[in-house]
């Protein structure tokens, strides 16, 4: 919801409750003022009728008399210290044949030795005859006042949140990568001026980190190399030469760990260059022929491990991503489907399922039981089983790769199965991927490669 519509039904609400509240004082005291008048001129009606009595004139010539009633009283019937008083209540009125409010006002006079009770009265409007009137006006006023805060809102929106909504497409087309500042637009809002000010200092020292980040990142990678393949090559050439069963087990020892500390840089290095979103999508790759090309380069290790492989992979599959991504996505999938793989108890070999449709790709492996949740195999370092030679990075670049294509993966284990999915669609959670899966979880009873193996 915009900022400028929820400032107008906060507005709206607000006005909307004063006005209920206001609505009912006002008719209340058009009530009460209406009242009061009317008591006075029924005052001043009786106090004439008194001077008429005085003066010896006629008092019931004029039409006004004719709601008159003047009753000469004893003395001992004044009551004290009350010159008059009135009453109001429902009664009917004889000449509209209804019930209406009737306000009667009584007053006591002396005139001369003589006591007098005047009493007149008149029909006024009722609360519910007043009521169409004030709630019909405030609907007026309401109505006024909505379309009033909604011009206003858009006025607002316009001109007043302009400087706000400049320096939030300013901050939209921001890139890290970029030499130069960030150009904000000038204001005259005190507030907008601070939080201008907030954002240069912090995009500057942002880009800047970056900058001596990728900075370090690059020397580090060039220089690790360097020292790397000489250590290799120092190693080979030992190897070559004349040494006891135990110095080329230490060299064989030392060769594996120089080669499982190039993996680790080689990783980190491009996990931080998919951190720093550093590989733009270009032309739709076809994954498809990606995925046979793959499976074809691991062909021979997957028969080695006499590993029964079902694959279902659907033509003509295209994906917006990077080729290079889409390769090394494939690559860490499968080749973690195979080094991960193991025998099942009352099995003859073990199994890896590949789906590859326009809605994702499913890779389905039997494997150990992993030691901590499957959630925590996309993190850095973790590593399902720690007696595992693998270094905990492949899955983490995976799901690098998948945040930074807009894509959902799952990782999921049961019953001796591990299963993977990547849904290509926005909409389409991973899981629906597993739940359709169509290739069957059971390795051939024939022993040979899968029936539904179909590259």
């Amino acid at each position: 919801m915009r900022l400028t519509t929820k400032f107008t039904l906060w507005y709206f609400a607000i006005m909307l409750v004063v006005l209920l509240i206001g609505g009912a004082i006002v008719y209340y005291e058009i009530q009460w003022k209406l009242g009061e008048v009317e008591v006075a001129r029924h005052q001043r009606l009786n106090d004439i009728i008194a001077l008429q009595i005085r003066d010896g004139g006629d008092y019931t010539g004029h039409p006004t008399r004719k709601r008159a009633t003047v009753t000469l009283l004893p003395a001992d019937s004044i009551p004290k210290g009350n010159a008059s008083f009135y009453t109001r209540g429902l009664a009917w009125n004889p000449e509209f044949q209804t019930d209406e409010y009737k306000l009667m006002v009584t007053s006591f006079y002396t005139i001369g030795t003589a006591h007098y009770r005047i009493t007149t009265y008149s029909f006024i409007p009722s609360f519910y005859q007043l009521l169409p009137g004030v709630v019909d006006s405030f609907k007026w006023i309401l109505l006024v006042l909505l379309v009033l805060v909604i011009v206003s809102g858009g006025l607002i929106s316009k001109y007043i949140l302009a400087p706000f909504k400049r320096t939030m497409r300013s901050i939209q087309r921001f890139d890290l990568k970029q030499k130069e500042p960030i150009r904000l637009p000038e204001t005259k809002t005190s507030e907008f001026q601070e939080l201008n000010t907030f954002l240069l200092q912090l995009t500057e020292s942002a880009r800047k980190d970056y900058q001596s980040l990728k900075e370090f990142t690059e020397n580090a990678s060039h220089e690790l190399q360097t020292p790397t393949a000489i250590i290799r090559g120092k190693l080979d050439l030992l190897m070559e030469s004349d040494i006891r069963d135990e110095q080329a087990i230490l060299i064989a020892e030392m060769q594996n760990a120089l080669e499982r500390l190039s993996r680790i840089h080689s990783s980190l290095t491009l996990l931080t260059k998919l951190e720093n979103k550093e590989y733009k999508a270009g032309e739709p790759v076809c994954i498809s022929n990606l995925a046979r090309e793959t499976l074809a380069a691991f062909d021979e290790l997957i028969q080695m491990k006499s590993i029964d492989l079902g694959v279902h992979i659907e033509k003509g599959v295209y994906i917006p991503m990077h080729q290079s991504l889409a390769d090394l996505l494939l690559t860490n999938l499968i080749s973690n489907a195979i080094r991960h793989n193991n025998v099942p108890r009352g099995a003859a070999k073990g199994l890896i399922r590949v789906e590859l449709t326009h809605e994702g790709l499913v890779i389905v492996n039997t494997g150990r039981e992993p030691g901590i949740p499957t959630k925590e195999l996309f993190e850095r370092f973790r590593k399902g089983n720690s007696g595992s030679d693998s270094i905990g990075i492949g899955l983490a670049i995976v799901r690098q790769i998948c945040e930074l294509s807009h894509f959902d993966i799952e990782y999921h284990y049961n019953s001796g199965l591990h299963m993977l999915a990547v849904s290509f669609l926005p909409k389409l959670p991973a899981s629906k991927l597993l739940q359709n899966l169509s290739l069957p979880l059971q390795v051939d009873a024939a022993g040979g490669r899968s029936k539904n193996r179909s590259l």
